[in-house]
């Protein structure tokens, strides 16, 4: 009984887009993991993002990467990580335009990927690009304003982005080597570019009132 009040006050808590995440990572995480330990299936053959593969035709794995675990540590950090930032990032876009926003970082991560091949041609997986994402999405919108962590500690997002990336960037470091970290960190480059071009063409729309909420908000 305490579980189910515990999950039904998780899912109060939830915006919609953002509870389709933790349903979609969690069980491709135990898809995947069930499958190479029966050795039955290799989930990592067809999802995961192989620059060679790419090259060849399985263009899909730009997008399926960030399906499969890079390992439970990173897992677990990303699905924090992915439900507080992305229940804030939601309540200024919709459902749509947050997913649309996640498919955007995962595909400037996997860029990056197919660049840097030639120094680290390994399958790449994880949802750590996705994070990076919305970090940056989450200093442009409110990076001046201030954050309450858990009623003891102040601060403001900025710093707040700048420890959450650090730590990310660590943890990422010493599993994943230097090529894989700059290439997730590259999702959030891409995050923070797409935001500053929409921001820009917002102000320079005709006709729009540039102070207006969601302008200062970077509609998507």
């Amino acid at each position: 009984q305490l579980m189910n009040r515990f999950l039904s006050r998780l899912s109060g808590l939830l915006t919609p887009g953002v509870r389709v995440l933790l349903v979609v990572l969690p069980v491709s995480y135990v898809v995947a993991v069930i499958g190479s330990v029966l050795r039955v299936y290799d989930l990592y053959r067809w999802l995961a993002l192989d620059p060679s593969a790419v090259w060849k035709g399985c263009v899909w794995q730009m997008v399926t990467y960030p399906l499969l675990p890079e390992g439970l540590l990173n897992f677990i950090f990303s699905a924090i990580a992915i439900v507080w930032l992305g229940r804030q990032l939601e309540r200024e876009w919709s459902r749509r335009e947050l997913w649309s926003y996640c498919l955007l970082a995962a595909i400037g991560a996997g860029t990056a990927k197919l660049l840097l091949s030639s120094w680290n041609g390994s399958p790449l997986a994880g949802t750590a690009g996705i994070v990076f994402g919305m970090l940056a999405a989450w200093l442009r919108l409110f990076g001046h304003e201030k954050a309450v962590f858990w009623s003891i500690w102040e601060t403001t997002i900025l710093r707040a982005v700048l420890l959450m990336t650090a730590i990310g960037l660590l943890l990422m470091l010493f599993t994943a080597g230097w090529v894989d970290t700059l290439v997730m960190f590259c999702g959030g480059l891409a995050g923070w570019l797409y935001l500053s071009v929409r921001w820009k063409l917002n102000r320079e729309r005709p006709g729009q009132i540039t102070e207006s909420e969601r302008i200062r908000r970077l509609e998507l």
